[in-house]
Parts: structure tokens; sequence; C-alpha cells
């Protein structure tokens, strides 16, 4: 069966520098969920807080650095866990950053001595994989104030392998401690997500990762008027469905991971595999047949001998299965695999009812080089010239998309075309394209005129209508669905014309001749969608993102780079904040230079306008908000 073991860490009175006030309770909580929720046994929990007491051994549990270095060299040694096993790492205290690498203050920590008198992360995780547990879960609740927001740099640059980690913050953000709960609220959130039951549990890495990034900006803004967003590093991305909590996993859970250990297979990812269908195995109850059968195969791929997790209360050995049997296999496989295929294609149909629906599309995970190379950079330079902007303008504008670099990205499902009037009025039950002329005002054509946080709104009302995660696209999966797996400058190639786009006409790009110039939106199902189907993400309206803007990807940092379903820059829920945020697309008024998949530009977030409007995305599973 499989086992849980966690070490638990939690430090109030630091020697040096500011003490912190529900850190080890904090801790208390999280090691008593994981005695009593999770079952760990006294063996395999490993608590240590400012006045813990000696362990079994007689040893002391003190969070000095001298303890928990012994801790970590000792205990990981020699593997004790085994394949199936989930180790949890849990950490509240103060953390910090030093020359590239993210480090845990220990007691007697100091900031000033760093890297003496602090432990990497990198370390902690090292340790850990030594362990046998091919399942390991981080919580690093670090970089706590109990005070206002504050400036400078927090962990969670550095990247960890092999493991996957829940970070309490952003690195420009704080972890905040509220004193009207008496907890940090990132645990507060943590710990009532994990003993959510039914359906909506968080019982998937991906769920769980919803369920923080919604509900702690929204307690933190409550209480201390700033938000604090957590984060997600996963390791490999794959286990971005990983079951944490296989005693409440769904029937859907276990199939999206048969799935994704079905593809490792496929791909030659013999370990991945492995570990994936284990935790199939463990979460079906050890009883998956695909899983058993798996084990078979990649034995023979390997030359290994992996075994299931025994069953309790199971001693006989497995029979092998009869031809009536293997038929009966056979049949239920191809039976839950209609099953998976209806579920999948129910998932990207939106019911908004009065037989209104929004369209999605599946965005596949890859990755992509973002950003405009220099070859593209001179033409769209030239264009502009050719139209009398001025050069030095020009420039800093395109400089804007520059560097190029290459992010990754997850899985997502984004809206097959934008946001049309009858679908804001079926929602929001007003009209806001009424304030222009009647010409933009169609039920197909896209909505206009509505700002950031009239787009942040919208997608809030249709995650409480519809129970599944809405909101806007981060502009690294704007751009990434934009070209479709295209380099050149636009989606249909190295230019465009009034015939596949709706932009002004008389400013076409490259040596293209002038096109029509319709002077209004047009239908948001015109024309013909990109290479994975997506309508219009050239022309007709600009689309909001949800990232602030920056005027350079320069400074971009390298988690994004990892995670381009992440948006760069705090989320603000503020009405009143009027800062600058990423628009996408150009429209219906603009040149064609302004189309091009890697342009970029940005407006206030209360502006409104008519070449203005916005598409969703909707999480790969629900429920869950994000």
């Amino acid at each position: 069966m499989a086992k849980n073991c966690a070490v638990v860490i939690g430090v109030n009175e630091y020697d040096e520098i500011q003490c912190l006030q529900y850190a080890k309770t904090d801790a208390e909580r999280v090691r008593d969920y994981f005695s009593t929720g999770l079952g760990v046994q006294p063996e395999y929990l490993y608590f240590f807080s400012d006045d813990s007491p000696r362990n079994s051994l007689g040893k002391k549990t003190q969070p000095t650095y001298g303890t928990l270095n012994s801790f970590f060299n000792d205990r990981f040694e020699q593997p004790f866990l085994e394949s199936g096993d989930t180790l949890w790492f849990y950490f509240s205290g103060h953390g910090m950053p030093h020359e590239g690498r993210d480090y845990l203050l220990p007691i007697d920590g100091n900031p000033r001595t760093v890297p003496n008198l602090a432990i990497p992360i990198t370390y902690i995780t090292e340790r850990l994989r030594r362990s046998g547990a091919d399942n390991i879960v981080l919580f690093i609740d670090a970089c706590r104030s109990t005070g206002q927001k504050s400036g400078g740099l927090g962990i969670g640059e550095e990247k960890q392998q092999g493991v996957i980690t829940f970070f309490s913050c952003s690195p420009s953000q704080v972890s905040y401690e509220i004193e009207d709960i008496q907890q940090g609220a990132f645990t507060h959130v943590l710990l009532n997500g994990l003993q959510i039951q039914g359906e909506s549990n968080c019982a998937t890495v991906e769920r769980l990762y919803n369920y923080l990034r919604y509900q702690v900006p929204q307690l933190t803004q409550k209480h201390k008027n700033y938000p604090q967003t957590p984060y997600a590093a996963i390791e490999p991305a794959t286990k971005l469905h990983y079951i944490l909590l296989p005693k409440s996993a769904t029937d859907r859970d276990i199939s999206t991971l048969r799935e994704d250990a079905m593809q490792a297979e496929i791909e030659g990812n013999f370990d991945l595999a492995f570990q994936l269908w284990v935790r199939v195995n463990v979460a079906a109850g050890g009883q998956d047949m695909k899983a058993i059968a798996a084990f078979g195969r990649l034995s023979n791929k390997q030359n290994l001998t992996p075994q299931p997790p025994s069953l309790p209360g199971k001693g006989e050995k497995s029979k092998p299965l009869s031809s009536q049997e293997r038929g009966l296999e056979r049949g239920s496989s191809e039976a839950q695999g209609q099953k998976i295929a209806v579920a999948k294609r129910q998932e990207l149909t939106v019911n908004l009812g009065q037989g209104l629906t929004i369209e999605l599309v599946r965005v596949p995970t890859g990755k992509f080089m973002m950003g405009m190379p220099p070859e593209e950079r001179q033409i769209a330079l030239e264009n502009a010239l050719k139209y009398n902007v001025e050069r030095e303008k020009a420039e800093e504008w395109l400089d804007w998309s520059t560097p190029q670099h290459e992010v990754y990205l997850q899985e997502f499902l984004m809206g097959k075309y934008a946001v049309t009037n009858a679908q804001w009025y079926a929602v929001m039950k007003t009209k806001p394209s009424e304030q222009y002329d009647f010409k933009f005002q169609g039920d197909k054509q896209p909505v206009i005129g509505v700002s950031w946080h009239e787009a942040q709104a919208f997608c809030e009302k249709l995650s409480e209508q519809t129970k599944r995660a809405v909101r806007l696209p981060t502009e690294a999966e704007w751009e990434y669905a934009c070209r479709a797996g295209t380099t050149t400058a636009f989606a249909f190639g190295k230019t465009i014309t009034t015939d596949q786009v709706n932009y002004n006409g008389n400013y076409p790009y490259g040596d293209t001749p002038k096109g029509k110039y319709r002077k209004c939106t047009v239908n948001v199902d015109s024309f013909t969608p990109n290479p994975w189907g997506l309508y219009q993400m050239h022309g007709n309206v600009w689309e909001w993102c949800l990232d602030e803007f920056h005027d350079s990807y320069s400074e971009k940092p390298a988690r994004l780079k990892s995670n381009g379903n992440e948006p760069w820059g705090e989320l603000k829920v503020v009405k009143e904040d009027n800062g600058a945020y990423i628009c996408r697309g150009g429209s219906w008024c603009n040149y064609a230079l302004n189309c091009r998949s890697a342009n970029r530009y940005w407006l206030n977030a209360r502006y409104l306008a008519y070449p203005l409007g916005f598409r969703v995305v909707f999480g790969s599973s629900s429920p869950g908000l994000s």
C-alpha cells in the first residue's frame, strides 16, 4: 500500500532577524493534517519547530542549521520509501535568494551571512529525491511578512528538478500573516483546499493550484489590501494532472492520468510512464487493469521488474486473465475511451442558455519562440517608416517585442472567437457596444468598449455560472495560440490581405497591395481560422491579456519562460487601478503592421474604445477557479 511521509518545519523565533507570529502555528496545523487527514504514521512524520520536543531517538528538533543539516544528511542517505509513496515537505518561515539560488533560513539564519547558516532549496530537493519516493511535493510558505507590502526579490526563481513545488507567493511579493485568522494566508487556504470533499476537491496538482491562485489573493486583498499570488513549479511539467490525494480522486482524474501515462509511454519516457501508472493504480485501489497491463509492458521494454503497490488485505498473486476476461477488458476499455472522448468534446462547449454557447479550442502543451526575430524587426521598421511613423518612436515600439525567448506552456482551452455582443449580454445583462455606432452592435460582432476590469468581471461571473476556471489569456498564451505553430509574421504567412483579416486595407504589410477598409468590426466567425482553429487572432479587435505591460522581455523572469500560463506582474483586483495592461492582435482600424503575431500594445486598465475586445481562457480541467 502506498505510504505518505512528511517533513514539517515552522520557525517563529528567529535569533537574528524579525520574528514571525504564526509560522509555528501553521506548521503545527499542517503536521496535524498530515497525521490525521493523510494518516502519516509517527515514524514517517518529522516535525521541527521553535519548541518541539526531542524525537524518538532523543535528538533535538529545534530547526537550527546544524539540526536540519544533520537530519537531511542522515535520514536521506539511503532510500527508505518505495515507488508509489509520497514525500511531503512543508516550510513556514523566512527565505531569500542569493546569487541565483534560493535559500530557507533556519532559526539561527541571518540574511547578512547567506549562504552560511542557510539551506539551499536545491539541496533539500536533492536529499528528498534520495528517499525512494517518486512523488515529492513541497509547500514553501516563505518570504513571510506581518506588515505592509515590501519591495525586494523573494524566492522561487531557481528551478527545482523532479519535484512539485507550491510557493506561497510570486518572487516579487511577500507572504502575509493575517492577525484576524491568526495564520499565514497561504497555509490557511492550503489546508482548506486539501480538506474539500466532493467533486470540487483539490485532489490533483492542477485543481489545488487553481484553488490557491484564486483564494489566496482574495484573502490578502481583503485583510491586507495587497494581492498575494501563489504559483507552482511542476517538474516534470507533465505532472500537472498528478493525483495528490488518491482517496479523493474522481474517475475523471484517474482517466486523465491514464492518458498522460500512456502518452509518456508512447514518447519513450518509461520512468515517468511507470510513475504515472503506479499513481493510477494507487488511486484506483490497486485494481486498475490498464495499469497492471502497463507494468508488464514497461518491464519488457526496460528489463525492469516493476510491481504495483500491494493491495491492503490482499496477499494472493494475480492470476493470468482468461480469454473471456481479456475480451471483457477490451470492451470496457473501448467504452471508457468513448466516455473520455464525449467528456472532452463537452468540455469545449460552454452553455450560456437561450441557445447561446461559447466554443473553445484545445491549445496543446508545447513551446515556442516568443517575440520578434531580428529579420522581422527590419521589415516592420521599413513598413512603419513608409507610413511616416517617426523612426525613434517606431524603434522604441518595436523593441517592446524583443528579445526573442523560448517559452513552455501547458495545455489550455481558449475561446474559438472573441466574446460577442450576444455572449456579453447573456452573462452581464448590459450592452457596452450601444455607446457606439449601430454598425458595431450585431449579435455576432465582438463586444467592444469594455475595460480590462470589465473583461475580468465577465470572466469572474462566467466562472461563478459554470463552476469552471475562466480568465483572460496570459500574453504568452495569446501569442502561442495566435502563431499556432508558425514562425512567420502572421499565422497565414509573411503577410496578410483583407480577404484574410479585418484591418485598414489602405496600409498593407510588405509588398501586399492595398485592400478593403471596412471601417467597423465583422462577425467573429468571418474569414478562415488559423491552423489551430482560432478565428481572428489578427485584426478585428484588440484583445486584452492578463499581463501588466513591460517595455521589453529582457527582464522577464526565468519562471515565466518555463511556465507561459502564468501572467507577468501582479494581478490587481482594485477597481481604481489604472495601470498599463497588454493588448494583442490589432484591430479593424489599424495598419496590417499592428496585426503581427509578435506585436505588443498596451492600454490603461479603465480605458474604453471601439477597437477593443477580448476572448477567454478556460482551464483544461474543471471545476476549480484560477
